[in-house]
């Protein structure tokens, strides 16, 4: 992986209010997430009537080939790590798709937003920021909050831990992929700030490569059929009733397949090519931290979609773990000097002023 030495963003550094500089990347978000909480319902709706593999294959490939044309201004600095962040993105939606198989999209979602936890210790770990309590307060009570969120909604029901399964396995995997790409996309969007649609080719293009080869070996009975995890089509690609249907373009001339054609479509150049770009976009102007934490709001529209579209319905459990995760999402807009006073914090800005240049860039 290319070493990619990062300074902080000077377009990041703006003072929070009400200001548009300040406003418009997090409402960019905040529409990216609405519209992301329709990748899960409608994922659900493409694993139930095609193989996962088939499905998450021809969403991306659709996202790849929509941001095809940007793939070659990518600069060659920029190669290396942007080919291990799609490497990430590609986890995070394979991941996500195999725990679509067995697990209702809102669970799969609420789990996702552990996006909370990986930015922040990717960027101790990796940027060896300081990101201890008196540094970034903010960050603390909102991933803490989104954490007994997710904790509400996995041991809140009557099974407690007997409920969790592998599904909650790959939906915290999603996570760690999802996570590790915000973080990827910020240290690169601060080195080039031109780059995001060059950037998001690379991770679509990435994620249709390795989503192919899962389709391929799926499709062909690999490992017996371990691949297709759950999934009742078992080596469809030899299989001449259902072949061409289930790849592309065949899948788009089959009218028994209409709607999933559309979910298709939708997922894969609207909320994969055009969402990644946003996200990118508003990642040049925000850290990765606030930004997944911003994102969290997804699960909740996850969950108002997954009511419409599949009938799924929410217990009291995942409505107060879902509350607690908005609640996180508001906490990451606390001002940190403000909260530093009101929790009788002593902080000594002058050495810390070498290690953050602003407030806003421990989020």
């Amino acid at each position: 992986m290319t070493e990619v030495v990062c300074a902080p963003n000077p377009d990041s550094v703006v003072t929070p209010g009400l200001s548009i500089a300040y406003l418009w990347p997090r409402i960019l978000l905040l529409i990216c997430s609405v519209l992301y909480g329709t990748n899960f319902p409608l994922g659900r709706l493409m694993n139930d009537a095609l193989p996962a593999s088939a499905a998450t294959s021809n969403r991306v490939l659709l996202a790849s080939i929509a941001l095809s044309p940007f793939l070659f201004q990518l600069k060659p600095s920029l190669r290396g790590t942007a080919a291990v962040c799609g490497t990430f993105t590609a986890l995070g939606y394979i991941s996500q798709s195999i725990a679509l198989v067995d697990t209702p999209a809102a669970t799969v979602s609420f789990l996702g937003a552990l996006v909370v936890i990986v930015c922040p210790a990717l960027a101790v770990v990796v940027d060896k920021k300081k990101m201890g309590f008196a540094d970034a307060p903010q960050t603390w009570i909102a991933a803490i909050t989104c954490l007994v969120g997710v904790g509400v909604l996995e041991l809140g029901g009557d099974g407690g831990l007997g409920d969790v399964g592998w599904g909650d396995f790959w939906s915290l995997l999603q996570a760690v992929g999802f996570g590790t790409s915000f973080f990827l996309t910020e240290r690169m969007m601060a080195k080039e700030p031109s780059q995001a649609l060059p950037i998001t080719a690379m991770q679509c293009a990435m994620s249709a490569g390795f989503a192919g080869i899962w389709a391929g070996l799926d499709g062909t009975g690999f490992m017996d059929g371990a691949l297709a995890f759950g999934s009742p089509h078992g080596a469809w690609l030899f299989d001449e009733t259902v072949a061409s249907s289930f790849t592309l373009p065949g899948l788009f001339f089959d009218d028994t397949f209409r709607n999933v054609a559309l979910a298709a479509a939708f997922t894969g150049f609207i909320t994969t090519a055009g969402n990644r770009v946003g996200e990118t976009i508003a990642l040049g102007k925000l850290s990765s931290s606030e930004a997944s934490v911003l994102l969290a709001t997804e699960p909740l529209w996850a969950a108002v979609f997954a009511s419409f579209l599949i009938n799924e319905q929410l217990s009291l459990w995942d409505g107060a773990g879902g509350a607690l995760i908005v609640l996180a999402c508001v906490a990451t807009a606390i001002d940190p000097v403000w909260l530093r006073e009101k929790l009788n914090i002593d902080y000594d800005y002058n050495n810390n002023n070498n290690n953050n240049s602003n407030d806003n860039e421990l989020l």
